[in-house]
């Protein structure tokens, strides 16, 4: 009887899956299910990079896009018995998706289709993020994207590295950027913390539509530190 129980319930499960397999399938056109198993499922996503207006530079961004369309496979591990996801690996391992899944763990309304379009939306803005930055590198400086921290680390001349906080969904959503560290470099480490300090309030006393483009925003930073290290210089000299 207990067997017979048992391969009911395995039985519901499969059957649930088979709905749940329908139901991501219809809602997400561009997605695939490729495989399924007891308490993990391997999808295909296509993700479609959508047409940016009334950014000034997004447009010049989305012409160095090398495919409208960017492909992923997901392997999602879910909770037994539930769909709510457990663990996720993404290939290409591109993004970061591991704030999604603890989300997705605490908040009990969230299911598989929410999850794969809170992932959707980040491929779209990671990778319009990925394409800024490279879009603002210059000769004097080279900028990195760290996905994880949402954060800019700006390589400056001199051993220099200037670290840009992002506002939630920039550059979609042109809010200020945010200087929250400068560090290396020697004359930088025979600063005090007070004048670090000085030059990441005088950097995020800028105008705001400066700080919102991330190429003003690297050149105004960088001017403001150069004249203050020259002040600190100076004000050196003069108390020898």
């Amino acid at each position: 009887m207990k067997l017979v129980l048992k391969s009911l319930q395995n039985l519901q499960f499969t059957v649930k899956w088979f709905e749940v397999v329908e139901q991501i399938e219809y809602a997400f056109m561009e997605l695939k299910v490729l495989a399924f198993g007891e308490n993990c499922i391997r999808l295909s996503l296509q993700t479609y990079m959508p047409t940016f207006v009334g950014i000034s530079y997004l447009p010049r961004v989305e012409a160095t896009v090398d495919t409208a369309e960017l492909n992923h496979e997901l392997l999602i591990e879910v909770f037994e018995g539930t769909m709510r996801s457990k663990n996720v690996q993404v290939f290409p391992n591109d993004i970061y998706v591991n704030d999604i899944v603890d989300t997705a763990k605490f908040v009990s309304k969230s299911s598989l289709q929410w999850f794969i379009q809170k992932v959707q939306d980040r491929i779209i803005l990671s990778t319009l993020r990925h394409l800024v930055v490279k879009d603002a590198n210059k000769s004097r400086y080279s900028l990195e994207y760290l996905d994880k921290d949402k954060t800019i680390v700006v390589h400056m001349a001199g051993g220099i590295d200037a670290y840009i906080k992002l506002s939630l969904g920039w550059p979609i959503f042109v809010s200020p950027l945010k200087l929250i560290c400068i560090k290396g470099s020697d004359d930088l480490k025979r600063t005090s913390l007070s004048f670090r300090c000085k030059v990441e309030k005088l950097a995020n006393s800028l105008d705001t539509h400066i700080r919102q483009n991330i190429s003003s925003f690297v050149d105004a930073v960088e001017e403001v530190l150069m004249e203050q290290l020259q002040l600190d210089l100076r004000v050196g000299d003069n108390s020898g």
